[in-house]
């Protein structure tokens, strides 16, 4: 029996394995299983078994009720009778002449019958009390599993229901955030290019003005006016670097392997000016063949190397790259002289729009390194720096080999 109760999986596997079992022990015909209504003294039929040659049908009610005296004896497990009365079929209906009754109980309390009707009387020892109460107790231990059983299954059916109305949920939500950030990226898009035109025209204008009537204007109104000139040219690198970083996520051009090295020559190719005005010192290796997005990567160079000249001492710019293999990706250093970062800030500058210093002290649009670290992030790779005040800055990025 402990063998088999492990393979059951409902209640009425159960009856019907308990009821074989009881007839294994008795030589009877007819098996049925009563379980105990709300009133405690009525039992209900819930399954019946007859032997296939047995010709007695005990349909004769639904339902039984026990004596006080046989209910309250917690001793006997196992009621026999061989004469008047009968407990479930009238004796005057069949020609059996032996009955067997296995009271199964929980705290003292029957909570099921087991009945059997024999076609011979069945003596008084034929069955054990020490038996009864083994037979009893496993089918107490099996009905418990089952309930246990069948209210984990119905929690899961009701956790499976909430999973998937969250589930639901959390689909439009993400459907709607995508369109929510596909028409934030058009804003952004349309907004800069817009604000582009009218900028260019402030400042064609302001020049002109110069140009017009700057020597009738004293010295004051000349500052002024090339606050304003500056002020609109800041505007203007403000929203070109707004449109690379929101083109990072829409641009479609494919990865690919490219040379690393003349991906080097272009960054500093662009930042030749600011590299012959600085007189900066660059040294560089031999860079091999990698794999990604060769204007984002010539991009992500060129930044990282207009912040060393751009954040200088008075010592002219000094800076080394440096690359290490890696199992799974190239890693990059770029180390200068200048004036470093102190650690307070280290984790802010990826940021954007984060900005150490005011626009009248260091030209820049606060969103250089926050385009650094999506193009890092898109290359599956990484992004930090290590860096003390007065004694340079080091930054620490890989860029990753799959293909």
């Amino acid at each position: 029996m402990s063998d088999r109760i492990t393979t059951l999986r409902t209640a009425n596997e159960a009856q019907a394995y308990f009821s074989e079992q009881f007839r294994k022990m008795f030589p009877i015909t007819h098996c049925a299983m009563y379980r105990v209504s709300e009133r405690d003294d009525t039992f209900y039929r819930t399954y019946d078994f007859a032997a296939p040659k047995a010709n007695v049908q005990p349909k004769a009610g639904d339902k039984i009720t026990l004596s006080k005296a046989i209910s309250d004896d917690k001793d006997t497990f196992v009621i026999l009778h061989h004469q008047e009365p009968w407990f479930v079929v009238p004796r005057q209906q069949v020609k059996q002449k032996g009955e067997v009754l296995l009271l199964i109980r929980n705290a003292e309390k029957v909570v099921a019958i087991i009945h059997g009707i024999a076609p011979e009387p069945i003596p008084e020892n034929g069955f054990q009390n020490d038996t009864a109460r083994v037979f009893s107790n496993f089918f107490i231990q099996v009905e418990g599993g089952l309930q246990l059983r069948t209210q984990i299954n119905e929690h899961q059916i009701e956790l499976s229901g909430h999973i998937a109305n969250n589930n639901d949920t959390l689909f439009q939500l993400n459907e709607r955030l995508i369109q929510y950030n596909e028409e934030l990226q058009q804003f952004a898009y349309s907004a800069s290019h817009d604000l582009q035109e009218p900028l260019r025209n402030i400042a064609s204008y302001i020049n002109l003005f110069i140009k017009q009537y700057g020597s009738t204007i004293n010295e004051e109104g000349l500052e002024y006016l090339q606050f304003a000139s500056d002020g609109a040219q800041r505007m203007q690198q403000l929203i070109r670097d707004l449109l690379t970083y929101n083109k990072l996520d829409q641009q479609q051009e494919p990865m690919a392997l490219f040379e690393g090295n003349q991906m080097l020559q272009e960054a500093l190719y662009n930042l030749r000016m600011s590299v012959e005005e600085s007189n900066a010192l660059i040294l560089y290796p031999e860079l091999p063949v990698l794999y990604g997005n060769p204007s984002q990567i010539i991009l992500l160079f060129q930044n990282l190397i207009d912040n060393a000249i751009k954040f200088r001492k008075n010592d002219e710019p000094l800076i080394f790259i440096e690359m290490e293999e890696k199992p799974e990706h190239w890693e990059f250093k770029v180390v200068d002289n200048g004036m470093g970062i102190a650690a307070q800030y280290q984790q802010k500058i990826f940021g954007v729009f984060y900005r150490m210093h005011g626009p009248d002290q260091i030209r820049g649009s606060g969103l250089g390194l926050s385009i650094c670290k999506k193009i890092v992030e898109r290359h599956h790779g990484t992004i930090k720096v290590d860096s003390k005040p007065g004694k340079g800055t080091t930054f620490i990025f890989s860029i990753g080999k799959n293909q």
